[in-house]
């Protein structure tokens, strides 16, 4: 009886509770977690340096808050920069503010005209502690971007360099551990756009001499950074060349000189890098190394449609002496999302179609064409989807040689093939989606 009394007042209790009748308040369980001080004396801050102004966040890039944190001066505290636009003389305004042991307080402000800020980033430039801060700004519609490179020196912000751009990427180009800049800009009175490298020696930076683009830098569609040979930084630059072309310049430091290395000292321009066709430069096979694309015509089958118009891929190394080294080859299935490095044996002689295989269903076809023109089945692969995919992989004669969501991608070796099973698999791999190509220029 005793244990029945205990049981009976400990649902008493827990009915209490559910029911409000305890004496904590409904309103401690719903109460949003409170700021903290240091959140409350940033925002105070803030709006005392802003007065009547609006936050005017960065529109681009990586960093797009309206308020952002970052150590500047090197002292092991971030400092808090507010983006905004204050008044309308120099109206676009970065106000820096310093946590002190009370409160934060405005150390200085970077005025500066423009539309909006572009975009911010924070780099190691200088070698010196602290973070050097790259501010793009948008000038208007006809003028280019201009990029500033500042530094926080005793709670004062110092210019480093500054100049007008259509396109800019970080690199350390000549592997000293600091962050050099490179950036594209539009030849007002030529054909083509220029590359400029700057670089930090002693706290200052300086420019190098300035390299051409093959192109006006209005045409370029992609800027990767990466290496030519080992340990080697590299910009590479692809551009429009017409309306179904690309060609590539390679950026680099050649003897400590900056360089477009892929360049005709005759013709001016990278002649050996133009590829009908959208293939990006990519590091192909993973070894460090960016890889660029050629594209090389398959043999076509008489009468066979799906053969026609067929491309393999060749990757090669361009060398700081601008001299080619071939890699691999690939066949690229932008359709599915795939592609297959290429056995170097099957390359000469390779032609790609269609083969039907079941219940309307086709794959995609290698196979080998002899001087007489008779055709030899390689390899074929097919996707298939449904609850019953593997079933028909199976009564296909097929294996599985990847899955990619709700598709799953098989196999079939001819009876003769060289390739064994997992040479397939492990040749096979499927298309970043930043590498997949574009249909126009």
């Amino acid at each position: 009886m005793k244990g029945k009394r205990w049981v009976i007042g400990l649902m008493t209790c827990f009915l209490m509770f559910l029911t409000g009748c305890l004496s904590v308040g409904s309103e401690n369980f719903y109460a949003l977690p409170q700021r903290s001080e240091k959140y409350r004396d940033l925002q105070a801050a803030v709006e005392r340096a802003m007065g009547s102004g609006v936050y005017a966040a960065p529109v681009s890039g990586s960093n797009r808050q309206a308020i952002q944190q970052a150590d500047l001066d090197g002292d092991g505290r971030e400092e808090a920069l507010v983006f905004c636009r204050i008044g309308t003389e120099h109206p676009l305004k970065v106000l820096i503010l310093k946590r002190t042991e009370e409160d934060y307080r405005l150390v200085c402000t970077i005025e500066g005209d423009g539309s909006a800020f572009d975009s911010v980033q924070y780099a190691q430039i200088d070698g010196a502690p602290g973070q050097e801060l790259l501010l793009s700004r948008r000038i208007s519609d006809q003028v280019q971007q201009s990029l500033t490179v500042y530094k926080l020196k005793d709670n004062a912000p110092v210019e480093l360099m500054s100049s007008s751009y259509s396109a800019y990427t970080l690199v350390d180009m000549d592997s000293d551990n600091c962050t050099d800049v490179f950036l594209l800009g539009t030849n007002p009175e030529g054909p083509v756009g220029f590359a400029d490298l700057y670089r930090c020696r002693d706290g200052v930076m300086q420019k190098d001499v300035e390299a051409n683009l093959s192109t006006p830098a209005e045409s370029v569609k992609r800027m990767i950074t990466g290496c030519v040979s080992s340990g080697v930084p590299a910009v590479f630059v692809a551009s429009a060349y017409d309306e179904n072309s690309l060609i590539t310049d390679v950026f680099t430091l050649r003897n400590n000189i900056f360089a477009n290395i892929s360049q005709n000292a005759e013709s001016g321009q990278s002649s050996q890098t133009v590829r009908n066709y959208f293939v990006y430069s990519t590091d192909i096979d993973n070894d460090g190394v960016i890889e660029m694309p050629n594209t090389v015509p398959l043999t076509e089958l008489p009468e066979d449609e799906a053969s026609q118009g067929q491309y393999r891929i060749t990757w090669y190394n361009l060398g700081v002496d601008g001299k080619r080294t071939d890699k691999m080859s690939t066949y690229h299935n932008y359709a599915e999302g795939w592609f297959f490095y290429l056995p170097e044996d099957w390359c000469s002689s390779l032609a790609v179609t269609r083969e039907d295989i079941a219940d309307g269903k086709s794959g995609v076809c290698f196979c080998s064409v002899s001087a007489d023109g008779t055709r030899s089945n390689l390899l074929t692969v097919a996707s298939f989807t449904g609850q019953d995919a593997e079933k028909q992989i199976s009564a296909a004669g097929f294996f599985v040689i990847t899955i990619r969501g709700d598709a799953f991608f098989a196999g079939k070796l001819a009876r003769f093939s060289t390739l064994t099973k997992d040479d397939v698999i492990a040749r096979f791999k499927q298309i970043s989606p930043d590498l997949l190509p574009e249909t126009n220029g």
